[in-house]
């Protein structure tokens, strides 16, 4: 049998064996074992590193395609350099791509009026996150909720519970920032409590400071226990200025008012209101972990 023969047949068995990235980069490798004198182990070496990175590639694609990004943005898209705020936030933010947050169970808090790019970022993360072959789930808060409800309405709520609580990464857009009723705030706290208690991190954008909540929650003791579930462990941005002509813009949701200490939500049997919420604030410590008065 001739050598062309062979390796056609060769790659016919490796494609059988579900070996894409050694059936595609077989011809090559040889034809550079031929001019280079490889040896045999060479060979067998460069096939294996062919047939990872293709794996590797597959899954980072897998990862991509099931968080479900609207768009997808990377890191060397944002300006920092915008304004004075954000290069304060650079290195904070830069130190989350290293990822240990997802084993620390950190969550990154991006909040903010319209424009100012806590989207962005967040989707930077998130899409950095799938890099790393982790289970993304990148979604916006009325979203998740309806397809809860729905899931619920039609028996399928554990399932598709278990795609927002089991994900590597939950990353929530505009949180808290429409009126929930009982049902939806129901459910908003049971995906939020259940990744708390399993130390999954869950980003969130949000344009609501924390003292604002109780508007968006029927209940207040609810609001309460979701934000200080998120902020036990986490790393806020707080971002103001948007690329949006001052004349476009919304009302701003971020204030100097002085802090609002959750103490002055209605405190529950068994739940500690010991925080101050100064989300307007931002952070200049380092560090990953933060409480909600951190300044």
């Amino acid at each position: 049998m001739k050598d062309d023969d062979l390796i056609g047949l060769t790659i016919e068995k490796l494609r059988w064996l579900r070996l894409p990235g050694m059936s595609n980069a077989l011809s090559d490798i040889l034809e550079a074992a031929r001019e280079q004198n490889l040896s045999p182990l060479d060979v067998i070496s460069r096939i294996a590193d062919a047939e990872k990175a293709s794996r590797l590639k597959s899954a980072v694609d897998r990862r991509v395609r099931d968080a479900r990004f609207p768009e997808i943005n990377t890191i060397d898209g944002f300006d920092f350099d915008f304004d004075p705020l954000r290069k304060k936030l650079k290195a904070r933010y830069l130190g989350l791509l290293d990822l240990a947050f997802i084993e620390k169970g950190i969550n990154p808090l991006f909040i903010g009026n319209p424009g100012t790019g806590k989207t962005f970022l967040a989707r930077s993360l998130a899409h950095r996150v799938c890099l790393a072959t982790k289970r993304v789930v990148f979604i916006s808060a009325p979203k998740m909720l309806n397809e809860l409800h729905g899931a619920e309405l039609h028996g399928r709520f554990e399932r598709v519970l278990r795609r927002f609580v089991k994900a590597d990464l939950l990353a929530i857009d505009d949180f808290a920032c429409l009126e929930m009723d009982p049902t939806q705030a129901k459910l908003a706290f049971q995906v939020i409590s259940e990744r708390y208690d399993y130390r999954r991190p869950t980003a969130i954008t949000t344009n609501r400071p924390f003292k604002e909540w109780p508007k968006v929650f029927p209940d207040a003791l609810n609001a309460q226990v979701i934000a200080e579930r998120l902020t036990e462990r986490c790393e806020h941005f707080v971002l103001e200025k948007g690329y949006r002509p001052r004349h476009q813009a919304l009302t701003p949701v971020l204030n100097r008012a002085a802090p609002i200490s959750v103490r002055q939500w209605p405190p529950g049997p068994g739940v500690r209101a010991t925080s101050t919420v100064a989300p307007s604030a931002p952070v200049h410590s380092p560090g990953v972990a933060w409480s909600p008065g951190a300044r």
